[in-house]
């Protein structure tokens, strides 16, 4: 399953020396980020990503390593980001190719 930001474009972003306020205009509310927090809205406004792809894109950025405690705690930051309505889940591949795959 893949993710991606939802509305990215709309959301007013301002650093606070790498502590970050988001105003979601849709919701009316504010949210208080870090660093590694709108990093990855940037990355899934730029490459909807699944799970794994967002957590070794983070660790790499963030000097950090990919275990999976770290893995549990981007799913958990994911499902948090969709309760906010940040993000939402791609169920199905949304490429529209008629290549099969080769073996």
């Amino acid at each position: 399953m893949r993710w991606r930001a939802n509305q990215f474009h709309t959301l007013l972003i301002e650093d606070w020396n790498e502590e970050y306020t988001v105003f979601q205009p849709d919701s009316g509310k504010t949210h208080f980020f870090n660093q590694m927090s709108i990093q990855m809205l940037i990355y899934l406004d730029q490459n909807p990503a699944t799970l794994e792809e967002i957590s070794t894109h983070l660790a790499m950025q963030f000097q950090q390593t990919p275990d999976n405690s770290f893995l549990r705690s981007i799913e958990k930051v994911l499902h948090h980001f969709d309760t906010l309505g940040l993000v939402s889940k791609l169920h199905q591949d949304s490429r529209h190719d008629d290549q099969a795959d080769s073996v």
